[in-house]
């Protein structure tokens, strides 16, 4: 049998995950933003953790995004909306992104042997792509600055039930479980479960409130976004 297991955080992540089949998750909204550049043409995304890194690469001709606490930096090409990637100017380019979370997330997970983005927008394909690796699968949540937060335990949570009800994988620790009981409370209305439950993001839902509400959408892309070599590609 095949083994889940669930990081809340990244601080939880443990060396002989590198071995499994890694999915990062930064729901809100990295993950989602990914998948939505590379949706709309864009060939592959660098993922760097510092500033400085991103400033670097825009003197090579590089189009850079970021952002820090949901603000867009000075400067960038675009932010870590999705939104900022729903364009035609984007097809055939190259994308460096600084996020204060999910790039931080990958950075953690770089020796993975086989790693992807998750996010709600592509479960349906991240689902077949997990299968298809024949791996134990370790989500890692980016949750928010190494705090666990509920909308990647959510994500880890739903993938989790359906690679369950396969019948090939096992709970590998308690925090799949975790994962599993906050995503069945969440019931049919995710939107208003994740912002009753997060002050977080209930303090951000003036600025960020179409965002979240499209990160929550149901599966809409067929690519799952994959690292190699510390370089995103769509799969």
């Amino acid at each position: 049998m095949l083994k889940l297991d669930v990081c809340l955080s990244p601080l939880l992540y443990q060396e002989y995950f590198d071995r499994w089949a890694v999915v990062i998750v930064d729901v809100i909204r990295a993950s989602t933003s990914i998948c939505t550049a590379f949706s709309n043409g864009v060939t592959k995304i660098i993922p760097v953790a510092e500033e400085s890194e991103a400033l670097a690469y825009r003197q090579k001709g590089y189009l850079i995004s970021g952002e820090r606490n949901s603000v867009k930096l000075e400067g960038y090409d675009f932010g870590n909306s999705p939104f900022d990637f729903i364009s035609d100017d984007i097809k055939g380019k190259s994308l460096v992104m600084t996020t204060t979370n999910g790039t931080q997330a990958i950075k953690t997970a770089k020796n993975a042997i086989a790693a992807a983005i998750g996010a709600f927008v592509n479960a349906g394909s991240l689902l077949q792509w997990l299968q298809k690796q024949r791996k134990n699968v370790v989500f890692l949540c980016s949750g928010w600055q190494n705090s666990v937060n509920i909308e990647d335990t959510l994500l880890a949570g739903m993938i989790c039930e359906n690679l369950l009800k396969t019948g090939d994988y096992v709970a590998g620790s308690d925090a799949v479980n975790i994962a599993l009981c906050l995503y069945q409370a969440s019931g049919n209305d995710m939107m208003s479960f994740v912002l009753n439950k997060s002050p977080r993001l209930q303090s951000k839902k003036e600025l960020l409130g179409r965002d979240i509400e499209f990160c929550l959408s149901g599966s809409r892309f067929n690519i799952v976004p994959v690292i190699k070599n510390g370089i995103i590609y769509p799969e």
